[in-house]
């Protein structure tokens, strides 16, 4: 391809004019870039080897394997890390992780220098549009940078499938949505923008861990949710197809798919992913249909995630930043034999283990068809003759085994950048505790200052540890499907062979908890040395379930404990509630004002006085605080709620039904925001719509505890 190279926006449209047609007949230059649409399809935590058009004889996946007949297949591509948040962002931005510098998720956020995907096509001309479908993707991570439009709205209320809501589950539940709701909250922009050149990225969750496929799909793959799984996304991205072929825009629309990782589904003893280096979680597919080209390719050397970029980039004309460390595969796909001398050389990471367990680390480089495991404890494989890497050649071939080693230091000191280490970011409780939930997160780990460019061989090498992994992701599942007499007995078990792990203190407290016996669960936390960290929510609901339990000054103590262990603005907003329940109100205030010095942006701390000075009758207090309260977060349910209880006590009640209705559009399963606006419009005097509000509050709130409280206010209205 023939490129002009200038600086900037302006050299890469012209480059992209000068671009020289690569599937025409008779070969001359376009006079302009290509006029294609790009669609980027991410499905988690998918193998390649669960596809049909990969072999996968029971596999029910008729969309990718009609765009495979359609384009091209890369049979051996491989991800550069086993996490989502990294992994996607080397598929965005096209450079290794030791220059994006995402190594894990939730501690690191995608640099604003990193240029993204998105923010190369915007430039030349492309309206952005991207819909995600997991918490470690949502904008706070940076993966939002170029896109016009980012729906990463997961947090809404879950729906089984005859459309009843899902009670989320307590401390160990995470937010993600349906691959049909990723596709909802994409298809009206879509539509919007048919008629010009658009790029899309979908990211469907639905593979990921826990695998409970929906209907018909939990059925026909009864003994392989995650089959099934992968089969109802596949359905899914069968509608967008569907909406661009009825829009005539499918033919020339560029369709790129591929995952972010794969899943361990015991291979190897791995029961998910996030741990190990094998090609279980790190070989993906990697699927292209290109407008004008012939289809039914399959390409058999070696690529890697890290090269969309680029490809993407050449195939619609235009040059890509100077940065880009992936390669065009465009040459190869029109000359496959162009890699059978000179196989390229792919990097994988599994860092996570050092940064969020304290293990050792793990780097490998595939020299197709070897790859090069670096730990402390080494492997070598050849995944041609072994590709389920069952046979470790490092004794049997030490010469090559030294080599490859070499050569990954080398490749490691050669792409490394010191702006890397940008990437480093802080996170709130709150999300640290559902990074936990999704198995990211636990005790021991050395945190993000600890990633150093280089060949590591310390520590315990993770494939030694996998079994407490397991273990742990079952623990995890068990308490957040309230089996909490079995999350109890797993959490036992892993502290005999770690005692004193807080993460695991932590899980047996909180099944504990879930056993009604709160006193028990005091006992392991009083016990307990370290009560801070990622895991200080699990022990607050510990100490709020003691003072619950009519041990108040037990509670309060085990508060204090905590909060000498690792003060922080929740512990304080924490023992304020307690105060106040005791009818403490001097303590209550004591509590708040430290953490609102502690954090003066920390909205529980704001919520709570604005609710105690509204329940006082200091309207003017009140609303000082709800305001601050909504300036941080404005889509704050609670807030709103309180802001038009606040508008009622004032006697604006038809400005307190207006943000009723905000609330319900944010929620619409608040029972508290249902029973304010019945108690409103029975006040107001208007029946019908009151009983048509009381016949939606019986449909959503069913216990008798509700129904009581929607009589007892409309009587007393």
């Amino acid at each position: 391809m023939t490129t002009v190279r200038l600086n900037g926006i302006a050299g890469r449209v012209l480059a992209a004019v000068l671009a020289v047609a690569m599937f025409g007949c008779s070969g001359e230059p376009e006079p302009t870039l290509r006029d294609w649409n790009v669609l980027l399809l991410t499905f988690d935590t998918t193998r390649a080897d669960y596809i049909g058009c990969y072999g996968r004889e029971n596999a029910r996946t008729p969309v990718l394997d009609r765009l495979a007949a359609e384009g091209v297949l890369f049979e051996n591509n491989f991800a550069s890390n086993p996490i989502t948040q990294p992994s996607h962002s080397t598929i965005l931005t096209g450079v290794q992780p030791m220059v994006h510098g995402v190594r894990d998720n939730s501690m690191f956020k995608l640099p604003e220098r990193r240029e993204t995907l998105a923010e190369i096509l915007g430039e030349a001309g492309w309206a952005t549009g991207a819909s995600i479908g997991g918490f470690p993707l949502v904008r706070e991570f940076g993966l939002a940078q170029g896109f016009d439009f980012y729906d990463d709205d997961i947090t809404g209320n879950r729906e089984d499938f005859r459309g009843r809501p899902e009670r989320r589950q307590g401390g160990t539940w995470y937010d993600e949505r349906p691959a049909a709701h990723v596709n909802d909250a994409i298809l009206p922009w879509l539509r919007e923008h048919l008629d010009e050149r658009f790029f899309v990225w979908l990211h469907y969750w639905d593979p990921h861990l826990p695998h409970t496929a929906p209907p018909p799909y939990n059925h026909i793959y009864a003994h392989d949710p995650y089959q099934g799984e992968i089969a109802y996304a596949d359905e899914s991205l069968g509608t967008i197809v569907r909406e661009l072929e009825k829009a005539g825009v499918y033919d020339r629309t560029l369709i790129v798919m591929t995952s972010d990782h794969g899943e361990g589904n015991f291979e190897h003893k791995e029961a998910t992913h996030a741990f190990l280096a094998y090609s279980t979680t790190l070989h993906v597919p990697l699927i292209m249909k290109i407008p004008e080209m012939e289809g039914g390719k399959r390409i058999g050397q070696s690529v890697g995630t890290v090269d969309i970029v680029s490809t993407i980039l050449d195939l619609i004309g235009i040059e890509g930043p100077e940065e880009l460390q992936g390669r065009s595969l465009v040459p190869l796909i029109h000359e496959p034999e162009l890699d059978a001398q000179a196989p390229r050389l792919y990097y994988s990471e599994s860092i996570s283990p050092r940064l969020s367990h304290g293990f050792g680390e793990l780097r490998a480089l595939y020299e197709w068809p070897l790859k090069y495991i670096h730990g402390p404890r080494p492997e070598l494989f050849d995944l041609v003759d072994d590709p389920h890497e069952l046979r470790d050649l490092i004794a049997e071939r030490p010469t090559e085994a030294k080599r490859l080693e070499t050569a990954l230091a080398r490749f490691i000191r050669e792409h490394a950048s010191a702006e890397a280490a940008e990437a480093v970011h802080e996170v709130d409780e709150a999300t640290k505790q559902r990074l936990e939930a999704l198995g990211y997160l636990d005790s021991g780990g050395e945190g993000p200052g600890a990633v150093e460019e280089t060949l590591r061989d310390e520590g315990i090498p993770p494939q030694d540890r996998v079994r407490d992994i397991n273990l742990a992701q079952r623990m995890r599942q068990q308490i957040g499907g309230g089996q909490f007499a079995a999350a109890a007995k797993t959490a036992r078990k892993l502290l005999e062979d770690a005692p004193g792990n807080a993460f695991y203190e932590a899980m047996l407290a909180n099944a504990l908890v879930g056993l009604d016996k709160p006193l028990e669960a005091a006992k392991v936390l009083e016990d307990s040395a370290e009560l801070g960290g990622a895991h200080q929510a699990i022990f607050l609901q510990v100490a709020r379930a003691v003072f619950d339990a009519g041990e108040q000054d037990r509670g309060w103590a085990l508060a204090e404990k905590i909060a000498e262990s690792d003060n922080t603005a929740a512990v304080r907003v924490a023992l304020a509630q307690m105060a106040l329940e005791a009818g403490n109100v001097e303590d209550f205030v004591t509590e708040i004002e430290r953490a609102l010095e502690l954090d003066e942006d920390n909205a529980p701390a704001r919520m709570e006085m604005a609710r105690h000075l509204l329940d006082a009758g200091d309207l003017d207090g009140a609303e000082r605080e709800f305001k601050a309260l909504l300036a941080l977060q404005p889509l704050a349910v609670e807030g709103h709620l309180g802001w038009a209880k606040l508008l009622a006590a004032r006697g604006q009640d038809e400005e307190a039904l207006e943000r009723l209705e905000r609330v319900l559009r944010l929620s619409p399963g608040s029972c508290d925001g249902h029973l304010e606006k019945l108690r409103l419009l029975t006040k107001l005097g208007r029946p019908e719509e009151a009983r048509r509000e009381r016949r939606e509050f019986d449909r959503i709130c069913r216990t008798d505890e509700w129904r009581e409280k929607a009589r007892e206010a409309m009587e007393t209205t």
